[in-house]
């Protein structure tokens, strides 16, 4: 072998070698084989769900002990935790997409899909789904699968879940008010709650205070702490919705300055007996639905649901079957 053949045997080896190096470090590298493993086996090792959408949304789902948050900041939803592991554990392969269809398939994914970076500790991702639109039928949901250090399969596929049939797409939202807790009181020990203040604004005759003491029944008073004769069932049972009370979900497009200017119908105010008090306010909601029956005058107020501001800031809507019970009047209490 002549010097000038053994040069260039040399050089392609060592361009070889760097080709190779830089393709096991390259996680965005397109495979040739595709990848089809997408189960996590064990999703008690899952520690981290990171998941973007192509509208910009962000959400860090993070295992914290023995609950989850998210974006560090809230408690995180734990039905929809427990539903996005059981996805993990789950999945499965429908069937491949058609080697005619997948340019179309993948065009489509890159405008409109999702992206769930899959932890087991650590600070990579072993797994990252691409999860993309529903099939026409629904019953499956295309989806690309990339795995650090391997790379990303060149082919997607129409996958679903055992057991379930629909798309799987919402059960990885990317928005924070999905994932957000939607727990506004939270009670499961009664004793826990010492005071619980019912104002019906602009009807102080009607409004009252609870005084759960930690031993014995509780008391029936006047705004002023007058006692007042009461229904011990009746008082009894107006603290249970405290017990747990969540909100049906965030509201982004009520504009929210007109409203926080009207003065609300009700405030509650909850003491604890260890921590900081706990406010929620109360609006009607007007009606938008249709004219009652014959005879039957118009609604004026939303019958199924009202305003709340809970947590200082947050603007959401809550349940009328909840929140009328916590806000009757006094009389409703007493004998």
């Amino acid at each position: 072998m002549n010097r000038r053949l053994l040069i260039l045997v040399l050089v392609l080896a060592v361009l070889g070698g760097i080709a190779w190096w830089l393709q096991q470090r390259s996680t965005a590298t397109t495979l040739d084989a595709p990848l089809t493993d997408f189960a996590v086996p064990d999703t008690a090792r899952v520690t981290r769900l990171f998941i973007t959408d192509t509208k910009g949304h962000v959400s860090d789902v993070r295992r914290e002990g023995d609950r989850w948050t998210v974006n560090g900041r809230y408690e995180a939803r734990q039905p929809l935790v427990a539903m996005a592991l059981k996805t993990l554990l789950r999945v499965e392969v429908r069937s491949p997409v058609p080697k005619s269809g997948e340019p179309m398939v993948l065009r489509t994914m890159a405008g409109t899909s999702t992206k769930v970076e899959i932890y087991e500790g650590g600070s990579s991702p072993s797994k990252v789904w691409i999860i993309g639109h529903a099939t026409k039928d629904h019953f499956g949901t295309y989806m690309v699968l990339e795995k650090p250090g391997e790379g990303r399969s060149s082919a997607p596929f129409i996958m679903g879940m055992g057991g379930f049939t629909g798309v799987l797409s919402p059960r990885f939202p990317a928005t924070e008010d999905s994932w957000r807790s939607p727990h506004v009181f939270r009670y499961p020990d009664l004793h826990e709650l010492a005071q619980v203040d019912v104002n019906l604004v602009g009807r102080p005759e009607a409004s009252y205070r609870i005084e759960n003491r930690g031993t014995g029944l509780p008391r029936l008073l006047a705004p002023s702490g007058q006692p007042l004769p009461m229904d011990t069932v009746l008082v009894q049972g107006a603290l249970l919705p405290y017990k747990e009370f969540n909100y049906e979900y965030i509201d982004r497009k009520t504009p929210r300055d007109s409203l926080l200017a009207a003065s609300p119908n009700f405030v509650l105010t909850l003491t604890p007996r260890t921590g900081a008090p706990e406010t929620m306010k109360l609006w009607y909601m007007p009606y938008h639905g249709e004219a009652g029956g014959f005879n039957e005058p118009r609604p004026i107020h939303d019958p199924m649901r009202m305003f709340a501001l809970v947590q200082d800031t947050l603007l959401v809507v809550v349940q009328r079957q909840y929140t009328d019970r916590m806000t009757q009047p006094v009389t409703a209490l007493m004998p």
